[in-house]
């Protein structure tokens, strides 16, 4: 099937072109993760692979994570991340069916089992999925080596470093990271790398660059990633 991908039984990744979904089947149920632009009948595809009823969970709630939020009955996010959503509610969607995820809840899908873990920063309340039985974590935007958000209503860079930090502190936990942008899957040692990156970007030690296409940020490249960024540097 054009744009999924299937990476083991249980696991796909619908690929807009850019950005991500993943859908997990379960044992009674199954989750997918984001619905991306909105360009794919992403719907129709989850219930061509799989014949469970599916939930919606998101990382975050950018527009380019809630594009067919519409077409699922059952969306979970964090508490933080829903006045970030209703500012710009997609169309078709209404805060009614909106459910809150907290830091610490356990997705247990029967064959899978996800821990909600808070990464505010890119948004407030951006959130990851830590698999730990199968040493996998889903990252959202917070974690990648594409361009990281950084500019705009709800980010907070140092909000964006002290979740780094905490999935440092995590990372015996996992060994593979699936993220909605850029390379997919990256290995964990790229996360201190992320950290270094933003640091050196307040410290005014990354190049200032163009934007890739018309934004109000500057872009700053290090190792691991870009940073699209509106902010405050020495």
């Amino acid at each position: 099937m054009e744009n999924v991908i299937k990476i083991q039984d249980r696991f796909w990744i619908i690929d807009e072109g850019g950005v991500r979904s993943f859908l997990f089947e379960g044992t009674k149920n199954a989750m997918l993760i984001d619905t991306g632009f909105g360009s794919l009948p992403i719907k129709n595809i989850t219930e061509e692979l799989t014949d469970k009823e599916v939930f919606l969970v998101n990382t975050h709630t950018d527009k380019d994570h809630t594009g067919c939020n519409k077409d699922f009955k059952t969306i979970y996010m964090h508490p933080s991340e829903m006045e970030h959503y209703k500012n710009a509610l997609p169309k078709g969607c209404s805060m009614k069916n909106v459910l809150p995820l907290w830091e610490k809840d356990v997705i247990d899908l029967g064959y899978w089992k996800f821990e909600v873990i808070l990464t505010p920063g890119h948004t407030p309340g951006s959130i990851m999925l830590l698999e730990r039985d199968k040493r996998m974590l889903i990252s959202g935007d917070t974690v990648q080596d594409g361009d990281i958000f950084m500019f705009g209503a709800g980010r907070n860079i140092d909000a964006f470093m002290r979740s780094i930090e905490k999935i440092i502190s995590m990372s015996d936990m996992f060994d593979t990271i699936w993220p909605s942008h850029g390379s997919c899957p990256i290995e964990k040692d790229i996360v201190p790398d992320i950290l270094c990156g933003a640091k050196d970007l307040l410290a005014g030690k990354l190049e200032e660059q163009e934007p890739p296409w018309q934004m109000p940020c500057k872009k700053y490249v290090c190792d691991a990633a870009g940073f699209l960024y509106d902010g405050d540097i020495q």
